[in-house]
């Protein structure tokens, strides 16, 4: 059960708890990720853009930032490294040569299909919710992140 009073007895407001409680799920979460990972030579960033392009298909720098979650000026770095293992390949688009796609090598695809597999088991078994608690988990967190996003 979490404390609601502090050593000094003032009450904590609940909005703060949820926050502190965020900051530890997360940092749990990323711990465990990082360790799943880390069995496929991956770091955290990495997989996040192995699996965005296993799942899309080819995408642009702009693309594959938003959907990975990660700023332009981290992308090229975590590509950079993704091309030197040749899991990735990048091209200028034949539409706008100021716009790079990147797409999955042969060898970035079977590793997609290896660690997105083995990635998906180990987070549903450690995290052992029901399928409705999963929605309804992700449904206030949108909701709270829609509200500091206004």
């Amino acid at each position: 059960m979490v404390e609601l009073l502090s050593a000094s007895r003032t009450a904590i407001p609940p909005m703060v708890l949820l926050v502190r409680e965020l900051n530890r799920t997360y940092q749990t979460v990323s711990a465990f990720e990082s360790a799943c990972l880390r069995e496929f030579g991956l770091t955290q960033s990495q997989a996040d853009v192995l699996f965005a392009l296993g799942q899309e298909g080819q995408l642009s720098c702009k693309e594959l930032g938003d959907r990975a979650c990660i700023s332009k000026g981290t992308l090229t770095g975590v590509l950079d490294r993704l091309e030197r293992k040749r899991l990735i390949r990048r091209r200028p688009s034949k539409d706008d040569r100021r716009v790079m796609n990147v797409s999955l090598s042969l060898e970035g695809d079977a590793l997609f299909h290896r660690a997105y597999a083995a990635y998906v088991a180990a987070l549903s078994e450690r995290a052992r919710l029901e399928p409705l608690e999963d929605r309804q988990i992700l449904r206030s967190l949108t909701c709270l992140r829609a509200s500091f996003n206004e």
